[in-house]
């Protein structure tokens, strides 16, 4: 029986090992990338910092295929600062132990509202197995749910269970949404739109900005909000993404724009590279009463120590929840500009819990 239990767990040891190395090749890729964006803006890296990225890596968190992330805030900053988390490592290591097997919670968009219980999700109705359900919990038709959506609102957004990032995110009208296939899109919410603050509308006016805000509850204690960010759209796009979109890093405590903007393509801007509006000088509009909001919402939730929410804000400061995060926060931008912003909790030993 030993025997047996010695193999399984070898074999589960084995099977995790293999599955590290795909993510981690995957997502260094990326890295790779960065890094060679950022050398051509003349912010390459001497071998002396390539040594302490390694070696903090191998050290410090385990692995030294932690390293390539290290080396792209190092390369941003322009010196190794102790304490940064790796992108990979944010990825496989910190929700794995901080949130368990409920890490993938957030990805299910139908059942967010449910599980929140706020009305600062804009939810209308839900698409699940063949099935239009209301708010209510009624069981409708396609045309009632027409009705329900477009009797106050010239577009809807259609959003797929397990979509992240603005993939899987679809704005529709009238028009688009007879023509629509929902059950080839399969599972999925529709939300109302966010009319923002007029002052982001004219920093992101073809998408809602959101601001990023990353809540951690530890034993018994609030949750407190750890780290902040803003992400503006770009080129037209009427979703904000991974891809066409600029990261801008603000103050913890007064969400005040830090002074610059980050593209996707690691290319830093004083201001919108379309707008021409400043990243100085400003502040997000009622963000202490959105990160308050947060807070208050992640205390319902104890399961979970780690959520990142995305949050939208209008011109009389109704706080609006986009999305919710509990798998895999995004944190690269802000690790590189403004970070190290976990130095202390003890995350580079998350690694040997697992």
């Amino acid at each position: 029986m030993k025997l047996v239990q010695f193999v399984k767990r070898e074999y589960r040891k084995s099977r995790q090992k293999r599955w590290n190395a795909l993510f981690d090749k995957k997502i260094n890729g990326k890295a790779k990338i960065a890094l060679d964006s950022l050398a051509k803006q003349g912010k390459g890296l001497s071998d002396d910092l390539v040594r302490q990225c390694d070696e903090y890596a191998q050290d410090v968190l385990g692995s030294k295929s932690f390293s390539p992330w290290l080396q792209v805030y190092t390369s941003f900053r322009g010196e190794f600062l102790e304490g940064w988390i790796p992108d990979n490592y944010m990825g496989r290591v910190i929700p794995r132990v901080l949130n368990g097997d409920l890490r993938s919670i957030s990805l299910y968009k139908t059942l967010s509202k449910r599980i929140i219980e706020t009305d600062l999700i804009p939810d209308l109705a839900y698409f699940v197995n063949g099935t239009w359900v209301l708010l209510s919990g009624e069981q409708v038709s396609l045309e009632e749910v027409k009705a329900a959506c477009f009797k106050d609102y010239p577009y809807i957004f259609i959003k797929q269970d397990l979509s992240f990032q603005g993939k899987g995110v679809i704005k529709l009208t009238s028009k688009e949404f007879d023509a629509f296939d929902f059950k080839a899109f399969g599972n999925s919410v529709i939300q109302a739109p966010i009319f923002q603050h007029s002052f982001l509308q004219e920093l992101s006016p073809s998408a809602v900005a959101t601001i990023r805000i990353t809540t951690l509850k530890r034993n018994a204690n609030p949750a407190r909000n750890i780290l902040s960010g803003l992400r503006v759209g770009q080129k037209g796009v009427d979703v904000i993404d991974g891809k066409d979109s600029i990261r801008v890093p603000v103050n913890l405590e007064t969400g005040e724009f830090i002074g610059v903007g980050i593209t996707s393509g690691w290319e830093s801007y004083s201001s919108h590279p379309e707008s021409g509006l400043p990243f100085s000088d400003s502040a997000v509009p009622y963000y202490r009463k959105m990160v308050e909001c947060c807070e208050k919402l992640h205390d319902k939730i104890p399961h979970l120590q780690l959520i990142a929410w995305d949050a939208a804000v209008t011109d009389t400061g109704e706080i609006k929840i986009m999305e919710w995060n509990t798998d895999y926060p995004g944190i690269i931008y802000s690790e590189a500009s403004t970070g190290p912003h976990f130095k202390g909790l003890g995350w580079e030993n998350l690694w040997k819990k697992m």
